[in-house]
C-alpha cells in the first residue's frame, strides 16, 4: 500500500474509532470513576506499546529534547485534556461534549499560524472550519438548547481540554518527527498512568466501583482501539500531513457518533442530523481540498 493510501486509510480509522469513543467513555464512567478509568486505560495501552518496543527493538532516544517532549505530551496530549474530558462527560451529555471538543481544529489552526511557519491560516481553511463547526452544532442543536448552569463547568472543561490538546499536537508536529510513533506514545502514556493512579488513590472513593461487563468492555475497547491503535496512527500521520488537516478529524467524529447511536443504541436520527452531517462534510471538503490536491501532486515523505 502506498504512503498516500495509508494516509487516507489511517485518517479514516482514527475518525471511526474516536467517533465511537464518546459513547464508550460514557458507559465506562457509570461504574468506574474518571481517574481510575484513565489510569487503567493508559496502563493497558502502555503494556501493549511496551511489548511492541521490545519485540521490534525500537530505538528510544536518550537526549534531553526527547524527554522534554515526553513530559510535554504527557501533560498536553494525555493527562490534563483526558482528565478534563472524562470529568466533563459526567456533567455533559456525549453529544454536547463532542460538539465542544470540535473546537479543537480552530485552536490548532491558531497555534499553527504562530508556531509552525509552513502552516499559515488561509481564508479557505477558516471558511471550512467554520462550516464544519456549524454543522456539528446543527446535529446536536437539542443538546445545546438545553444547556443550563449545571453543565457550564463541564462545557468550560471541554473547551480547555481542546485548547491544551491542540498545543500538544503543535509540539508533536514541531519536535517529534524523528521519533517512532510507538515510542512517542509509550513513555507519555506510562507516565500519565502513574500520575492518574496516584491521583485516583488520593481522591476517589472505590466503594462504589463496579467492574461489570459494560465497564470492562469499555476499558478494553478504549485501551486497545481508541488509544493504542488511534494514537500510533495519529502520531504517524502528523509526520506526513499538516496539523490543521489532521485536526479536522474532530469535525468528523461527532457525525460518526450519531450513526453509532442510531445503530447500536436505537437513537433516532432526525432530518436535522442529516443536514448537520452534510454541512460537516462540506466544511471538511472546503478546508482540505487544496491540501489534498497538493498531497496528491507531490511525493510524500516515507520517513
Amino acid at each position: 500500500m502506498s504512503v498516500r493510501l495509508r494516509i487516507y486509510f489511517g485518517f479514516l480509522i482514527i475518525c471511526l474509532l474516536w467517533g465511537s469513543s464518546w459513547a464508550a467513555v460514557k458507559l465506562g464512567l457509570e461504574t468506574v470513576p474518571p481517574f481510575l478509568s484513565l489510569g487503567i486505560r493508559f496502563s493497558i495501552a502502555s503494556i501493549i506499546l511496551g511489548l511492541v518496543i521490545l519485540v521490534r527493538r525500537l530505538d528510544v532516544p536518550t537526549d534531553k529534547k526527547f524527554w522534554k517532549l515526553v513530559f510535554i505530551l504527557c501533560s498536553t496530549s494525555f493527562t490534563i485534556p483526558f482528565v478534563l474530558i472524562y470529568w466533563a462527560q459526567i456533567q455533559v451529555n456525549s453529544g454536547l461534549a463532542s460538539v465542544l471538543f470540535a473546537t479543537f481544529p480552530l485552536w490548532v489552526a491558531i497555534f499553527s499560524h504562530f508556531f509552525l511557519p509552513d502552516e499559515r491560516m488561509t481564508p479557505q481553511r477558516v471558511v471550512g472550519m467554520v462550516l464544519g463547526f456549524l454543522g456539528v452544532v446543527v446535529i446536536f442543536n437539542n443538546g445545546l438548547s438545553n444547556v443550563n448552569s449545571t453543565t457550564l463547568l463541564g462545557m468550560i472543561a471541554l473547551i480547555i481540554g481542546a485548547i491544551i490538546q491542540a498545543f500538544g499536537l503543535i509540539a508533536l508536529r514541531r519536535f517529534g518527527k524523528h521519533v517512532h510513533p510507538v515510542v512517542l506514545n509509550f513513555w507519555p502514556m506510562l507516565l500519565s498512568a502513574v500520575i492518574l493512579f496516584a491521583v485516583s488513590v488520593g481522591t476517589e472513593d472505590y466503594s462504589t466501583v463496579r467492574f461489570d461487563i459494560k465497564a470492562i468492555g469499555s476499558l478494553v475497547y478504549l485501551s486497545i482501539f481508541c488509544t493504542v491503535v488511534t494514537f500510533v496512527i495519529y502520531f504517524w500521520l502528523i509526520k506526513h500531513i499538516e496539523a490543521v488537516i489532521l485536526s479536522l478529524s474532530a469535525f468528523i467524529t461527532p457525525v460518526i457518533a450519531v450513526f453509532i447511536g442510531v445503530i447500536m443504541m436505537g437513537e433516532g436520527f432526525t432530518p436535522t442530523a442529516y443536514i448537520g452531517s452534510t454541512i460537516v462534510l462540506i466544511g471538511v471538503a472546503v478546508a482540505t481540498i487544496g491540501d489534498l490536491v497538493a498531497i496528491y501532486r507531490r511525493k510524500i515523505s516515507e520517513t
